[in-house]
């Protein structure tokens, strides 16, 4: 049922839909957050401790209300606890629709508004008459893809929802935190995330120029780390560029942007059927 969970989620982000700010705000986790950290601030504990308590502990109490949930009526109420939390995670707009609304504002000659919804959407910098600034948005794209819908949406079928939301949480602290709790937090992030980001790797190439691909990542797929540079040199060969430039006027970003998306939605197709298999062989 995870994996019918996941596809009524991905369906009803690509939906105009008026969310709640709680669903939709970028800072969304981080304000969840902050009430439990406001909470310890105060308290002399060591950063171990505190980490648990931001990220371990909710997401086992998540685990233990869903478990709980999923005993009343067939598990319907745990069904829909476990959509709010996962669109909670996501947010409520897809980051396809998002692309849609840049490639818009693109094809219509308006730098000015790609830039505002570049920085709304992808937090992206510059102006897209800058130098630096299409490749630095592929890129941010394919990195805040990687680490919100897919890395989420894995965790989700390969272990379940506490593992989805207990990923999430790391990763605020890891952005949020400092000293030691949060080189606690980036240690883990580079567990959870190396999995995901290989996995992505491999749809790109399936998706895009295998040959290319194959030949930017040789000898590097193994080594333990993020994999953030590993998505780069992917990207460029995915894309069947000789590498991440500045492109000849804005319509030839656009045509980047446009590549990029076809990509993402091939990447994300093949993730949906390796999750269904993997639901299968795990019953």
């Amino acid at each position: 049922m995870k994996l019918l969970v996941l596809l009524v989620v991905l369906a009803l982000r690509r939906m105009e839909i008026a969310w709640p700010d709680w669903l939709m705000a970028r800072d969304r986790i981080a304000r969840a957050q902050s009430m439990v950290v406001e909470r310890v601030a105060g308290l002399s504990m060591p950063a171990f401790v505190q980490w648990l308590l931001l990220v371990v502990v909710p997401a086992l109490l998540v685990a233990l209300v869903l478990y709980w949930l999923h005993g009343f009526l067939w598990g319907l109420p745990g069904f829909i606890a476990g959509g709010l939390l996962l669109l909670w995670l996501l947010g409520g707009e897809s980051e396809l629709r998002q692309l849609d609304d840049l490639l818009v504002r693109g094809r219509m000659n308006d730098p000015e508004k790609l830039g505002e919804a570049s920085q709304r959407y992808f937090e992206a910098s510059g102006e897209p008459n800058q130098p630096g600034f299409f490749p630095g948005l592929l890129e941010r794209i394919i990195h805040l893809d990687l680490r919100q819908l897919f890395a989420i949406t894995f965790w989700l079928i390969a272990l379940g929802y506490w593992a989805a939301l207990l990923y999430a949480l790391n990763l605020q602290r890891m952005r949020d935190a400092e000293g030691q709790e949060r080189e606690i937090a980036r240690v883990l992030h580079t567990a959870l995330i190396w999995i995901p980001s290989r996995l992505l790797v491999l749809c790109m190439a399936l998706g895009g120029n295998f040959r290319r691909v194959s030949d930017s990542i040789t000898g590097r797929v193994w080594q333990l780390d993020s994999g953030e540079e590993l998505l780069r040199e992917a990207l460029a060969g995915a894309l069947d560029v000789p590498d991440l430039e500045d492109p000849e006027g804005l319509q030839a970003g656009i045509d980047q942007l446009e590549a990029l998306q076809g990509l993402l939605m091939r990447c994300l197709a093949m993730w949906l059927i390796l999750a269904a298999v993997w639901v299968v062989i795990s019953g």
